[in-house]
């Protein structure tokens, strides 16, 4: 009889480690996905192929795809080369190193990592009409015009006929104010594009329309003006900091897009009043004088 007991608890003991293992050994199968083993999860991001140095074109056979740890994933990635699109890349690439939203534009890249030796970060302001409709975005190339009002002066009447460094100037009058214009760079490397004010518009009392809520409804923000940063020189950025000294005058500078594969320096004549007339034939009205005497 107590051998009968004794196989009966050892039967129970057998089964219970048998059990044991039994759910042991599901609960693992459960969480590696069907019993596989430890299977360690990876991500897909792009390489670069080949070096690829800062505005050429990331196009998608310099690239492919690679499954690295989501620890070892740079910036915001992109899984598939149809997704570079040919874009000019905005920071340089070495072969090897993954290629994110960030390395192209659209992406938020730090702005000194996009420059390169030698170059200065240089911003100036535009509005919509100076800045293309704020369509420029980081990776274009641009030319830069300056619009200035200059005084025009005349040598006065009594030092006229004196040597020049002898000779005292006064402002004509009715071109004390006369327009300048001229292209003062050209083919720099926009960086980045941001917005820096916003207007809300309000819709007139008279038509407003109640919002859900009973709210008096408003259009959306509207831009006002954006910064635009390239890459440039020292003495670039002497030459914005000196056509747009004063941040309240909008309109000074403008942005003119350039294909991005152009590199040819344009030799330009600038703009005046006198070049308006003498070469593009500008008409100058006549003056009628009234001959007769009296003044009638």
């Amino acid at each position: 009889m107590k051998r009968s007991n004794r196989l009966v608890i050892f039967v129970g003991v057998l089964l219970a480690i048998l059990a044991f293992v039994g759910i042991v050994i599901v609960l693992n199968g459960s969480g590696n996905g069907g019993g596989t083993g430890n299977v360690k999860k990876t991500v897909t991001v792009l390489v670069a192929k080949t070096n690829i140095a800062i505005g050429d074109p990331v196009t998608p056979d310099k690239v492919q795809t690679k499954e690295v740890d989501p620890a070892a994933v740079a910036g915001t990635p992109l899984s598939d080369p149809s997704q570079v699109g040919g874009q000019p890349a905005i920071v340089n690439i070495p072969a090897g190193s993954q290629v994110n939203k960030e390395s192209l534009p659209g992406g938020v890249s730090p702005i000194a990592a996009q420059l390169k030796p030698g170059e200065k970060a240089i911003a100036f302001q535009v509005e919509r009409v100076t800045g293309l409709d704020f369509l420029i975005q980081s990776g274009d190339y641009i030319d830069i015009v300056l619009s200035q009002k200059i005084n025009v002066l005349q040598p006065t009447a009594d030092t006229i006929s004196k040597p020049a460094n002898q000779r005292r100037f006064e402002t004509i009058p009715g071109l004390d104010a006369a327009p300048t214009v001229k292209t003062i760079l050209q083919d720099k490397r926009v960086l980045y594009v941001s917005q820096s004010r916003t207007v809300q518009q309000q819709q007139p009392s008279a038509s407003a329309t109640p919002a859900a809520g009973g709210g008096t409804s408003t259009t959306p923000a509207t831009i006002e003006n954006v910064i635009i940063v390239f890459a440039g020189t020292d003495q670039d950025a002497e030459v914005i900091k000196y056509a747009q000294n004063d941040l309240s005058i909008l309109g000074s500078l403008t942005a003119v897009l350039r294909n991005a594969t152009d590199k040819a320096v344009e030799n330009t004549t600038g703009v005046t009043i006198d070049l308006l007339v003498s070469k593009y034939g500008l008409r100058i009205p006549n003056i009628v004088q009234q001959l007769s005497p009296g003044g009638r």
